[in-house]
């Protein structure tokens, strides 16, 4: 695995590269990819892209420097493919290895997760740090009307809160 969320399954000289599951679920739905069109890539360099529903686009890095063997084309006429089996039939390419000495720098599977469950940690602010930007919420709490059709025990108030102009609830 590799630090932008990308995969290699390692053969003998070769090796089918893809996105990580994680990745695709933070991303969401694939609807577009745009598979390597190149003959050799450099390691870390973009290989391809995947263009999410939203319009955004994000690139796809080779694990590896090597010479594109084969290119999963099915994804061509079937991206939803990527969305149900990213590390599976979802591949991208088989690219050769031209120096396995680049792949000792990839992370495994137990490294990847450590990497995965820390890239979490970092994304979401620590208690303490939430508390020290409570002056950037207003709390908004809107009167609800009783409604005939709820028991009261469903009828809750509804708050709002607005950080630094957004509105979350």
């Amino acid at each position: 695995y590799i630090s932008q969320h990308e995969w290699v399954e390692v053969g003998e000289n070769d090796g089918v590269v893809g996105i990580t599951e994680r990745i695709q679920l933070e991303y969401g739905n694939i609807i577009f990819i745009e598979l390597p069109s190149g003959d050799e890539y450099e390691q870390d360099e973009p290989l391809g892209r995947v263009e999410v529903t939203d319009g955004n686009t994000f690139p796809i890095y080779a694990p590896a420097t090597g010479e594109i063997k084969e290119i999963n084309t099915t994804l061509e006429e079937d991206p939803d493919l990527i969305n149900h089996s990213p590390e599976g039939d979802g591949w991208i390419c088989r690219i050769s290895i031209e120096s396995p000495r680049e792949l000792d720098v990839l992370m495994d599977a137990d490294a990847y997760i450590d990497y995965e469950e820390e890239e979490l940690d970092n994304e979401y602010m620590d208690e303490e740090d939430f508390y020290d930007e409570d002056e950037a919420y207003d709390y908004i709490n809107l009167p609800q009307k009783p409604s005939a059709t709820l028991p009261a025990s469903n009828r809750f108030p509804i708050l709002l809160l607005r950080y630094k102009g957004s509105l979350c609830h």
